[in-house]
């Protein structure tokens, strides 16, 4: 059955899931529709099917693409369906992952970090490019940018395969299978910038928008465990430590502010970019 035929009788009103970028239809036991929104870009999509491309090839993930269609004026990606339930969603049928979840990311992100690849974008040249967005990063001035684009460029160059957006939502669990999803924002570069992502993550992301007090605050703490595990057996395991991770901070923030700019997190990576700044201008 082609591409077109599969995705012919999807009912639009009634996605499988829904993401930030997208929303998600079961189109077969072995595929998927990842259908975007409207206002997502071309270049984007497209990126994320070299990432996802290139992860598959190199044994990243088992995650295949298929093609891709459009629907009522939007952009869809066919990709195989992998089984399991993300490990966010795990602990309802296991609470003991929760103990083990950060050696689980360990021993993921240090095998994606041994892939090397030329074909994604270079996460040094990635920032800067974001950097440019006035519509982002307008509180920064020409010169501003111009001393963070100087410092980001002077950061070493390297060829391992970075996901960035590495967390539990983008994690299958299917038994002791665990298998690494969604790589739009994959990049290549020094691992060392990964961790300083998950710091980000782990610590200042968004955590489910209109929850109650009490739900984010369980929420901060376990994430927070879980990060300490995390980084606790990834320094074990490769010799990179959160301490050399620091310098690539500028990046992380570039990227999560500029590429989804979220409302509740803006304030706060503003000022953190203005703090870093001030170190490198004082240095």
């Amino acid at each position: 059955m082609t591409n077109e035929e599969l995705v012919k009788h999807v009912d639009l009103d009634h996605p499988d899931f829904r993401a930030r970028s997208s929303e998600v239809y079961y189109l077969s036991d072995d595929k998927i529709l990842k259908l975007y929104f409207p206002e997502m870009d071309d270049g984007s999509i497209d990126s994320e099917i070299l990432n996802t491309s290139t992860a598959f090839q190199k044994g990243c993930t088992p995650m295949e693409y298929y093609g891709d269609v459009r629907i009522q004026g939007r952009r869809g990606l066919i990709l195989k369906r992998l089984k399991g339930c993300s490990m966010t969603n795990m602990p309802a049928k296991n609470p003991l992952i929760v103990f083990k979840a950060g050696k689980i990311l360990a021993e993921l992100h240090a095998g994606v970090h041994e892939k090397t690849s030329d074909k994604l974008k270079d996460i040094r040249q990635e920032a800067v490019r974001v950097l440019e967005d006035d519509n982002v990063f307008y509180f920064l001035t020409r010169e501003e940018k111009d001393t963070l684009k100087k410092y980001i460029m002077s950061l070493p160059e390297s060829n391992h395969i970075l996901h960035m957006d590495f967390h539990t939502d983008n994690i299958l669990c299917d038994g002791d299978n665990y298998q690494v999803i969604d790589w739009m924002t994959a990049l290549r570069g020094d691992p060392l910038a990964e961790v300083a992502m998950m710091n980000f993550l782990h610590h200042d992301a968004e955590l489910f928008p209109g929850s109650s007090k009490l739900k984010i605050a369980m929420m901060q703490m376990v994430r927070g465990f879980i990060y300490n595990s995390f980084i606790k057996n990834y320094e074990k395991l490769t010799g990179r430590t959160e301490e050399a991770s620091h310098k690539w901070d500028i990046v992380a923030y570039i990227l999560r502010l500029g590429n989804w700019n979220i409302e509740s997190e803006r304030k706060d990576l503003q000022q953190k970019i203005k703090t870093f700044l001030k170190g490198v201008q004082k240095s």
